[in-house]
Formats: structure tokens, sequence, C-alpha cells
């Protein structure tokens, strides 16, 4: 393992330098390509290079081909809907191993290239594989009018159906799980296969927001359970979407809850820990290459001699659904599949 973290941060700090040679390199073999690229296509494609060495360096440090995979068939999936052929991305995968087999040793190169391999493997077959956060859409009447509204600009409406709902008896709970939950997988879906811009996508998470803090005071109707949790987001972690909703499930749930958000240092969790002493934490991360903080979150938080060894760490998030096990690997109590299945594991494991 430590060999795979050096490995890691030898990948990571190919980054900065990469990019630039990936490009002039793929220009030479392709001069059609060199021609009829614009400045923003190239500066696209660097960022690309860069997000793929990103992947490849935490899917080899966790030692989870599977997580590298599912980025390559996302990635697949978005590239194709911008009409980006797979051959040429195949041939950018191509040329990242060779750069990289030149500056790494034979042993290193034998631990990264059966992720490359497999990732052109992907890139060049026939079928198009949708990954796991690009679920086809399969809303009910509400969640598809709903999401009509907010693909409209029209948040008002949106916000109107759902108050509409709650007031004539659906629960918040429910209003969750078949609303606002697939409503996200879908608006997701959509961004990847390049239906909707970053902006609508942007609008539409924003609204889910506004229209989630008007539900607050339907949800405080719970006996009280006298168990206080923390949610947090890992360092560079921003998509606090499904957090926000498992924090809200706990405390209809009878739990006081402490909602730290996106992107928290890892020192400033552990010292609220220390002086909230809770009896569960949760800590989400939606992207692979954040699992490592992860790992160093959970490592600080048993490590630190002023948190009680009984504290439950919970984690979620897309990696640990794709990645049988990674739960366990870095130390976590339990891996949740959803605020409902959070809820669940939670109160056992308190109860245990």
């Amino acid at each position: 393992m430590e060999r795979n973290i050096l490995l890691n941060e030898k990948l990571l700090a190919l980054k900065s330098t990469l990019p630039p040679v990936i490009l002039a390199k793929h220009f030479n073999l392709r001069p059609d390509m060199a021609a009829r690229y614009t400045t923003h296509q190239k500066d696209n494609f660097q960022k690309d290079v860069a997000w793929i060495l990103s992947f490849l360096a935490e899917s080899v440090n966790l030692g989870q081909l599977v997580l590298f995979e599912e980025f390559i068939s996302w990635l697949k999936t978005f590239l194709t809907s911008v009409h980006v052929p797979m051959k040429d991305v195949a041939e950018s995968i191509e040329l990242i191993r060779e750069e990289i087999n030149n500056r790494c040793t034979v042993e290193e190169n034998q631990i990264i290239n059966p992720f490359l391999t497999r990732a052109v493997a992907i890139l060049l077959a026939d079928e198009q594989i949708i990954s796991m956060p690009a679920m086809g859409n399969n809303l009910t009447e509400l969640a598809q009018h709903y999401i009509d509204s907010l693909l409209k600009g029209d948040r008002n409406t949106a916000l109107a159906l759902v108050m509409n709902k709650v007031k004539t008896g659906t629960t918040v709970k429910e209003i969750y799980t078949n609303v606002f939950q697939p409503v996200q997988y879908e608006i997701g879906r959509l961004w990847q296969t390049n239906k909707i811009s970053v902006a609508q996508e942007h609008f539409c998470t924003a609204a889910t927001q506004l229209v989630m803090s008007q539900l607050y005071p339907y949800m405080f109707t719970g006996e009280r359970k006298n168990r206080k949790m923390v949610m947090t987001c890992v360092p560079g972690e921003l998509h606090e979407m499904g957090a926000r909703m498992v924090t809200d499930f706990f405390e209809m749930n009878g739990w006081d809850t402490y909602y730290l958000g996106a992107n928290m240092p890892t020192e400033s969790v552990v010292k609220y820990i220390i002086e909230l002493q809770p009896q569960c934490i949760a800590i989400s991360a939606t992207m692979t290459y954040h699992v490592s903080a992860v790992a160093d979150m959970i490592h600080k938080i048993k490590s630190t001699p002023n948190i009680s060894p009984d504290l439950k760490i919970m984690v979620g998030g897309y990696p640990f659904k794709v990645a049988n096990g990674l739960w366990q690997s870095i130390g976590a109590n339990a891996f949740a599949t959803d605020a409902t299945n959070a809820i669940s594991l939670a109160n056992t494991l308190i109860t245990a």
C-alpha cells in the first residue's frame, strides 16, 4: 500500500507538466487536429488530461480498477455527446501511457498499465456504457413536472408543486426520496449527455436547495432521541446535495444534526467533534480522487485521544457504491447507500 501511495503522488505531480506534452504529441500525430483546434479546445484538452491523471492516481492508490473503469465509461458518454471521436481519446490514453512509462519504474508500470489498457478497451468498444450516476429517466409524475419546471427556469412553479403536495399530506421523506433524489440523478444524466448546460445544472441544483429550505418547518416534528450526528464533506469536495439530504433524514428521525457542509478542512472537523462529542459522523465524497481525503479524515479522527473510540464513522458517495469493500479498507464503520439506509445503519451501530 505504501508503494501505491508514493505512486499516487508521482502521478499527481504529472498533472502540472504532462498535459501540454500530450497535446503536442497528439498534434504531431494528427496535423488535422492541430489545424482545427481553437485555443478554448486546447485548454479543454489539457484539462481533460489532468482530470484523467487525477482519477488514475487515486484508483491506483486504492488498487481499485473498477473506479477508473467507471470514470472512463462516464467520460466516454460525455465526450460522445459533444462529438469527440473515441479514437482520438484512445490515442490520448496511449500517449499518456507512453509518457508515464518513460517516467516510472518497471514495477510501477506493471501496476499502472492494466488501468490504461482497460480504459482503451472501454473507449473503443462498440457498446455505449452509461455509468452509474447517469441512470435513465424513471421519474414519477410529480418529479417529471418538477424537473420540467426547473429546466424552464421556473423555480416558483417547482416550489409550488412540492409545497402543495406537502400541505395535502405527502411527507417530506417522500418528497426527498421520490422527487429530489431521482431528479438530481436525471439532471446529472442530462448534463453528461449534453442535453443541458452547466449553467442549467447549477440552476436546478440551487433551486432544489431553495425548495428544501422551505420544507424545514415540516421536518422538526418527531420525538428527539438525544443523539448527535455530524455531517461533513472532505476538503475539496463541493457536491453537498446528498450530504444535506442525509442530514435532514437524521433530523426527521429525531437526531440532533450538525451540518458542516462542503470542502471542510480535516483539522476543523476534528476540533468540532472534540467539542461536540457526537455518537456518529457521516463523511461524504462523490469524486474518486477525494477518497484519500476521506481516509485521512478517518485516520485523524481515530488517532485523536480526545475523541471517543465509540464514535461511529459512516461514509457515503459514488466511489463507495462502485468499489465493494472500499469503506472497510479506509477504516469506516459503515457505508450508506442512501439517506434511508444511513438512518438504519446509524441506529443499529449506536445500539449495538
